[in-house]
C-alpha cells in the first residue's frame, strides 16, 4: 500500500538523488507540456510506453524539490482536464492522462495538487460518474480510481446542501433504492468501496472520507453508520484476512478532521473498539500505526483544545537578543498569550487510558509508530492540567531506565522532544529530561542488543538530539542556565565522537540550535565554528581534528577525554576503539596531569577485564597514552610521563607477560590482543619507556615474532611497525648487555634468525615468509648495514619460484616489499651500490611471474609489487647513482612496465601506467629510457598527473586526465608504442593477451586501438611487416604457454577478420600467414584440448583468404576437423567452413559449380552421425576441392 504521507511518494529507484538542492527551475516544462498534447496522439500506440517512462525520468528529478513545480501545476493541470472533461474523449485516453496526472501527484504531493483541482459544482457529478464507472479491482486503471477520489475530495466540499444535487426528493418513493440513489448516498459508497481496496486507492478514499463525512449535512446522517461499519467490519483484528487498512486509516483521518462537539459522542465506542483489539500487540505494522493514530486522536476529542497557560514561556525568538544585541523586534521576547486555564477540570477516565496506550507505543519495534506515538503524547499534553501533564512527563521519563530497550530510549526522547518544543516540561522536571537526553546520547551498544528499529541506540542518540534542540527552543536562559554544561558536554562529546554520522551532525545542529538560542553554551561560537555540519562528517576528522580543537577550551577537555576513556574506548566497534586510542594521544597534551594520574590507572584496571572490547581499547589506550606524555611537556619543563610512578610502570611492562599468563593471546580474541600488544608496544617503544630487565625485550620480541608469523594479515602488520622501533630503543646501544651477549651479538643473531626463515619450507612456511620478510624491510639502517649482503641474499632468494613454493605468491610479493624498503633504507652511500644489478635482475624476473591458482592470476601480486620496487631502484639511482642506470637495465624495466600497461588486469594495468609515466617524468631524470622525448609526447605531463611516491593519490576533478583502470583510456596511448622497436615485443606480447581475452569491454578497446593504429601503417610497409613479425615472433616463443597461447588464437581470429593488415595478406611473398599456420600447427600436435581446436578453427578460416598453399593446407586440415572423433568439433568445423567458403570462396580458385556443391554438402549433411558415414562424405569434399584427401595413420606406421 502506498501511503499518502510527506513521504508519501519517494522513489526507491531515483538515480538522481544526488542532484540534492542543485536544480533552480522547472527547465522541462515545455517538453512536459508537448508531451501531455501528444498524449491523445499515442495513448493506444506502443509509443506510449516510451514516453510516459520519459515523463517519470524528467519528474523524479524533481524529489528533492518539488515546489519548482508549483508556478506550473496549473498550466499542466488544465491541459489534463481539457481531455478529461471532454465528452468526446475516449476511455482508453483518459486511463492515459490520469497516469500522466498520477505522476505528477507522486512527485509534487496530493495536498499541493488537489488544490489545483477544478472544484465547481457542476465537477462533483462529473466525477462521481467516472468513478461509479470504474472497476475497483481493475489493475490497469488503479491510477484513474486514485487520481478520481483525491479530485472527488476537493469537490465535495462544496458550500451547498448536496441534496440539491439530487434529481428528486429525499420522501420521493422510490428514493434510496438502488436505482434512486441520492449523492450523499454515492459518495458515501464509493467511500467504503475504496477504503476495502489492497491498492493505493484505500488511502485516498481515507483522504476523502474526512472531507465528507466531516461535511454538516453528511454528518447527522452517515458518521455514525461509517463508524459502526468500520467496527463491526474490524470485529476481530487478529485475523489477517479480515483486516481493510484503508478503513483504519479513514477512521483516523475522519477523527483527525472532524469537529469535536460531533466526534465526543462516538468517540467512548471507539475508545473501547480499538482497546478490545490490543492493537498494540499486532504483528502487522499498518494496524499498530493507525491503532496509534486513533488512539491519540480519541483522547483529544475527550479533551477542549487550549493553549495551556501553566506551560513555560518560549525562549528567545531573536538571535540579536541571544548574542547581545541592544535591541530586539516587538514580540521577540514577549510571552504568548494564552486564555485562562482552569486546572480544575476533570479529565475523564478515558484520557488516562488514551496516555496509557501511547505510552505503551512509545515502546514498539517500528519507528513510525513510536513516533506517532510521541506525538499523541505532546499534544494531549498540551490539553491537560498542569499536574496531570507532570504525570505524563514523569511516565515518559521512566522509559529511560537501564533495562529498557533501545525502542523504549528512542521512544522517550521523541516525546521528550514533543513535550519539550511546546514547552510542556516544567522547571521542576527539566533537569530529569536533560539529564536523559543526555543519558540517550551516551547510548551506544552491539546491533545485536538493540531490538527492532533501535539499531544499538542509534535511532535514541539521534532522538536525543532532537530533544536538545526542542529544548532550546523552547526555554530561556533562565531555565536552562543549571543545565546548559552538562547539555553542551554532551552534545559536543556527541558530535565529535558519535559512530554515526548522522548522530554527529545531528548533535552540531543541536548545539548551534542552543548557542543560537541562549548563549550558554562555554566559547560557543568558536566551538560551534570547529564542529560544524561539515567538519563533524568524516569521522576521522571529528575524532584527530575536531576533537582536539574542542578540547583546547578548558570547559570541554575533561568531559571529552571522559567520554573516550569510559564509552569509545569500550565500544563494540573494533575502529571506533583504535580511533578513540588516536583522539586520546590528541588530547592528552591538553591535561597531561589528569591523564597520567587519572586515566592511566584506570586503562591498566581495565586490562583486568573479562570483556575483550573493554582489553583491547584499554591496551591500545594505554600505548597512545603512554606516547602522548611523553611528548608532552609540563610547565617546569619535564615531560608528561615522569608523572607516571613507578608502579604503574610496572604494570605496563608486564602487560605482555600478564596477558601471555592469562592465556588471553590465543583463540579468536587473542586475534585482537595480538594486535593492540604490538600496537601498544610500538608506542611503549616510541615513547622510550624505561625497561629494567632485559627479559622484558626478550618477552616483547617473543611476541613480535610470533605475531609476525601469524596467518592474519593484521596482526603481522602490526608487529612489523613495532620492531623497528624495539630495535631502535633497547638494542642500538652496542655496549648494552643482555645476558652474555651485546646488543649488537643480539641484533646479528636476530637478523640472521630472521633471513633463515625465509628459506623455511614447512607447513607454516608462507606465513614465516611473508612476516619476516616485510621485517628485515622494516629494520632500521644500523641493523642492515652490519648484514647487508645476507638480507639481501636472502630476500633475493625468497622472491626465487620453486616447485615446494610455486602457489606462495604473497610470499614473493612481500620479499619484493622488504627488498624494496631495505633499499630505500639503506641508500646508495652505504655500499649498497655493489648489489643494485642483482637486485634489479630479481625485481625483472619477478615481473614474469604469472603464477595462478583457484584465486586467479596471483602472480600479478608479484608483479605489481616488482614494477614498484623498480621505479623506486631506478630513483635512487637517478639521484645518488646515476651511472647504475645502464641502458640495457632501463631499456629491460620500460620494457617490462609497458608490458603489463596493457594486460588484461585493469588493476594491474592502471598501476602500470602510473608506474610508466613516474620513470617518464621523474625528478632528476631517469637516462637511458628508450625514445624518452616521443614518450612525453605520448603522455603530456598535463594529462597523466604524475605524482611523487611519497604523495597521497588523489581523485583529479579534471576531464583531461587519464583514467588508468579504463582500457579507453590507456590503450590509445600505449598502442603507439608499436612504432619503436624497443618496446614493439613486450606491448605486443600484452596486447595479445588483451585482445584474446573474453571480458568484452577490454577486447573491444584492445581491438579497436590496435586495428585503427595499424590501418595507419598502409602506407608504411616496413613498420607493418616488422609488427607482423613480431606476432610471429611473439607466437613461437610462447609455443604450449596456455597463458599465450589460449588468447593468442583469439587475436589472430580478430586480427586476419579485421582488414586492418590486408596489404601484408595480399601479398604473395610475405610469409607471415605461412609462418602462422606452421605455428598453430606445431601447437596443435599431439594435443587433445577441445578448446583449443576449436579455437584453432576460427584461425584456419580466416587463413583460407590468403589463397595459395596456405589456404591449401587450412582446408586440409579443417577436412581432418569435419571427421574428429568430438562431434561437436566437427558439427563447429562445418558451420564455420561454409561460413568462410561464402566470405572467402572467391580465393579458392574453384568453380562456382564446384563451390556451391561443397556449401551444398556442408549445410545439408548432419556432421554428428557416425564417422564412418562421413568420410566419403568429406572425400568428396577434397575431390570438389582440390585437395589431398586425410589419410589416418596405422598403428603401425605410427610405431
Amino acid at each position: 500500500m502506498v501511503a499518502l504521507d510527506a513521504d508519501m511518494n519517494r522513489d526507491e529507484d531515483c538515480d538522481n538523488i544526488g542532484l540534492g538542492c542543485a536544480l533552480e527551475h522547472f527547465s522541462e516544462v515545455e517538453e512536459v507540456l508537448n508531451m501531455l498534447d501528444n498524449v491523445k496522439n499515442i495513448y493506444n500506440t506502443p509509443a506510449f510506453e516510451v514516453e510516459y517512462e520519459k515523463l517519470y525520468t524528467i519528474l523524479k528529478q524533481y524529489y528533492e524539490q518539488p515546489h519548482l513545480l508549483d508556478p506550473h501545476l496549473d498550466k499542466m493541470l488544465a491541459k489534463i482536464m481539457s481531455i478529461i472533461n471532454d465528452k468526446t474523449t475516449p476511455f482508453e485516453l483518459k486511463h492515459a492522462t490520469f497516469n500522466y496526472m498520477y505522476q505528477i501527484i507522486r512527485v509534487r504531493g496530493y495536498k499541493v495538487v488537489v488544490r489545483h483541482l477544478p472544484h465547481e459544482v457542476s465537477d462533483l457529478l462529473t466525477v462521481l460518474t467516472y468513478l461509479e464507472a470504474q472497476g475497483p479491482d481493475d489493475k490497469e486503471t488503479w491510477r484513474s480510481r486514485f487520481v478520481l477520489l483525491l479530485w472527488l475530495s476537493i469537490v465535495v466540499i462544496i458550500p451547498f446542501h448536496m441534496s440539491r444535487l439530487d434529481g428528486f426528493a429525499p420522501d420521493q418513493p422510490g428514493a434510496g433504492t438502488s436505482k434512486k440513489l441520492t449523492v450523499m448516498e454515492r459518495i458515501f459508497n464509493i467511500c467504503k468501496t475504496y477504503a476495502l481496496s489492497k491498492d493505493s486507492c484505500a488511502e485516498a478514499s481515507a483522504y476523502l472520507a474526512s472531507k465528507f463525512l466531516i461535511r454538516s449535512d453528511v454528518k447527522e446522517l452517515y458518521m455514525s453508520s461509517f463508524f459502526d461499519w468500520a467496527c463491526d467490519l474490524h470485529s476481530n483484528l487478529q485475523e489477517e484476512n479480515t483486516i481493510h487498512y484503508g478503513v483504519l486509516a479513514a477512521v483516523a483521518a475522519v477523527l483527525k478532521h472532524g469537529k469535536r462537539d460531533d466526534l465526543l459522542p462516538f468517540t467512548p465506542k471507539l475508545l473501547e473498539w480499538v482497546t478490545k483489539q490490543n492493537y498494540q500487540q499486532h504483528k502487522a505494522m499498518l494496524v499498530r500505526k493507525y491503532g496509534v493514530k486513533i488512539v491519540q486522536r480519541i483522547g483529544l476529542t475527550f479533551l477542549r483544545p487550549r493553549v495551556a497557560s501553566w506551560r513555560y514561556t518560549r525562549g528567545s525568538r531573536s538571535l540579536a537578543v541571544t548574542l547581545g544585541g541592544s535591541s530586539a523586534a516587538a514580540g521577540d521576547t514577549e510571552p504568548l498569550a494564552a486564555p485562562p486555564d482552569d486546572d480544575d477540570q476533570d479529565i475523564p477516565q478515558e484520557v488516562e487510558d488514551v496516555v496509557e496506550l501511547l505510552l505503551c507505543s512509545l515502546r514498539d519495534d517500528d519507528t513510525v509508530v513510536r513516533w506517532s506515538a510521541a506525538k499523541g503524547v505532546g499534544r494531549i499534553g498540551a490539553r491537560l492540567p498542569a499536574l496531570a501533564a507532570a504525570d505524563v512527563c514523569d511516565s515518559v521519563l521512566v522509559l529511560f531506565a537501564d533495562n529498557e530497550r533501545d525502542t523504549a530510549w528512542h521512544g522517550g526522547c521523541m516525546a521528550l522532544a514533543e513535550l519539550g518544543r511546546r514547552g510542556l516540561i516544567s522547571p521542576r522536571q527539566l533537569r530529569s529530561a536533560v539529564r536523559c537526553a543526555a543519558a540517550a546520547l551516551a547510548r551506544d551498544e552491539a546491533r545485536a542488543a538493540g531490538g527492532g528499529g533501535g539499531g544499538g541506540g542509534l535511532a535514541a542518540r539521534d532522538a536525543a538530539c532532537h530533544a536538545a534542540w526542542a529544548i532550546a527552543r523552547a526555554y530561556d536562559a533562565a531555565a536552562l542556565a543549571p543545565h546548559a554544561d552538562l547539555l553542551a558536554n554532551s552534545l559536543i562529546a556527541t558530535a565529535c565522537f558519535d559512530r554515526e554520522i548522522n548522530c554527529r551532525r545531528a548533535a552540531s545542529a543541536a548545539y548551534q540550535e542552543n548557542v543560537g538560542r541562549h548563549g550558554l553554551f562555554p566559547h560557543g561560537i568558536d566551538v560551534l565554528t570547529a564542529a560544524d555540519f561539515q567538519s563533524v562528517g568524516p569521522r576521522t576528522h571529528a575524532y584527530l581534528v575536531v576533537a582536539p580543537t574542542v578540547a583546547s577550551y578548558p570547559e570541554y577537555t575533561r568531559p571529552l577525554l571522559d567520554h573516550l576513556v569510559t564509552l569509545k574506548l569500550e565500544h563494540w566497534d573494533c575502529a571506533i576503539r583504535d580511533l578513540a586510542a588516536r583522539a586520546l594521544s590528541k588530547l592528552t597534551d591538553k591535561i597531561p596531569e589528569y591523564v597520567a594520574t587519572e586515566v592511566l590507572p584506570k586503562l591498566v584496571k581495565k586490562t583486568e577485564s573479562i570483556d575483550l572490547n573493554i582489553r583491547h581499547g584499554a591496551i591500545l589506550g594505554i600505548g597512545e597514552a603512554i606516547y602522548a606524555l611523553s611528548q608532552a611537556d609540563l610547565p617546569d619543563g619535564r615531560k608528561g610521563d615522569t608523572l607516571v610512578d613507578e608502579e604503574l610502570w610496572a604494570r605496563v611492562r608486564g602487560l605482555v607477560g600478564e596477558l601471555r599468563s592469562r592465556q588471553l593471546l590465543r583463540g579468536l580474541g587473542g586475534e585482537l590482543m595480538r594486535q593492540a600488544a604490538c600496537h601498544c608496544l610500538a608506542k611503549l617503544a616510541l615513547a622510550r619507556t624505561p625497561v629494567q630487565k632485559e627479559d622484558t625485550v626478550d618477552e616483547w620480541l617473543n611476541l613480535i615474532e610470533e605475531c609476525l608469523s601469524h596467518e592474519v594479515q593484521a596482526i603481522r602488520e602490526k608487529a612489523i611497525e613495532a620492531l623497528p622501533h624495539v630495535f631502535d630503543q633497547y638494542l642500538k646501544d652496542d655496549n648494552l648487555l643482555y645476558g652474555d651477549v651485546t646488543a649488537k651479538q643480539k641484533r646479528m643473531q636476530l637478523v640472521e634468525k630472521y633471513c633463515s626463515q625465509l628459506g623455511n619450507t614447512g607447513v607454516n612456511g608462507q606465513f614465516l615468509r611473508m612476516g619476516y620478510a616485510r621485517a628485515l624491510g622494516a629494520l632500521p639502517k644500523f641493523v642492515l648495514a652490519e648484514q647487508m649482503q645476507l638480507v639481501i641474499q636472502s630476500l633475493i632468494d625468497c622472491t626465487k619460484v620453486t616447485e615446494v613454493t610455486l602457489t606462495w605468491a604473497e610470499a614473493r610479493r612481500d620479499a619484493v616489499v622488504g627488498l624494496t624498503e631495505v633499499c630505500q633504507t639503506l641508500g646508495l652511500g652505504s655500499g649498497l651500490e655493489r648489489f643494485v644489478g642483482e637486485m634489479r635482475t630479481a625485481l625483472l624476473e619477478c615481473l614474469s611471474e604469472y603464477t595462478v591458482d583457484m584465486r586467479g592470476d596471483i602472480g600479478a601480486w608479484v608483479r605489481e609489487a616488482s614494477m614498484t620496487g623498480l621505479l623506486s631502484l631506478c630513483r635512487q639511482c637517478a639521484a645518488d647513482a646515476p651511472q647504475l642506470n645502464d641502458a640495457a637495465a632501463v631499456r629491460s624495466v620500460a620494457c617490462g612496465v609497458a608490458q603489463q600497461a596493457v594486460e588484461k588486469i585493469d588493476r594491474t594495468r592502471a598501476h602500470a601506467g602510473r608506474i610508466f609515466t613516474a620513470l617518464i617524468y621523474n625528478d632528476p631524470p631517469i637516462a637511458n629510457i628508450p625514445h624518452h622525448e616521443a614518450l612525453k609526447r605520448i603522455f603530456p605531463c598535463e594529462e597523466v598527473e604524475v605524482r611523487r611516491s611519497d604523495e597521497p593519490e588523489t581523485a583529479s576533478e579534471s576531464s583531461a586526465v587519464v583514467l588508468w583502470l579504463f582500457p579507453g583510456h590507456t590503450m590509445p596511448r600505449f598502442v603507439q608504442l608499436l612504432a619503436f622497436p624497443a618496446y614493439r615485443y613486450h606491448v605486443l606480447k600484452g596486447l595479445v593477451v588483451s585482445a584474446g581475452e573474453l571480458t568484452e569491454s577490454l577486447v573491444k578497446h584492445t581491438t579497436q586501438s590496435l586495428f585503427s593504429y595499424l590501418n595507419t601503417l598502409h602506407e608504411d610497409r616496413q613498420t607493418m611487416e616488422s609488427i607482423c613479425a613480431t606476432i610471429t615472433q611473439v607466437f613461437a616463443d610462447n609455443l604450449h604457454v596456455k597463458r599465450i597461447t589460449g588468447p593468442m588464437f583469439n587475436f589472430l581470429d580478430r586480427l586476419l577478420s579485421s582488414g586492418s593488415i590486408s596489404p601484408i595478406l595480399e601479398d604473395s611473398e610475405s610469409t607471415f600467414a605461412l609462418d602462422i599456420l606452421k605455428y598453430l600447427q606445431l601447437e596443435l600436435r599431439g594435443g587433445k584440448n577441445i578448446y583449443k581446436l576449436l579455437d584453432s578453427i576460427n584461425v584456419l578460416c580466416q587463413l583460407i583468404q590468403v589463397g595459395g598453399v596456405v589456404m591449401s593446407r587450412s582446408l586440409g586440415q579443417l577436412m581432418i576437423y569435419v571427421c574428429y572423433a568430438d562431434r561437436y568439433v566437427r558439427r563447429c568445423a562445418a558451420a564455420r567452413l561454409y561460413e568462410a567458403l561464402t566470405l572467402y570462396g572467391d580465393q579458392c580458385a574453384l568453380e562456382q559449380e564446384a563451390l556451391d556443391q561443397v556449401m551444398t554438402i556442408l549445410a545439408e549433411t548432419d556432421w554428428e552421425k557416425d564417422i564412418n558415414e562421413l568420410r566419403p562424405i568429406r572425400n568428396e569434399i577434397c575431390d570438389l576441392m582440390g585437395i589431398k584427401r586425410p589419410v589416418m595413420k596405422s598403428k603401425a606406421q605410427a610405431l
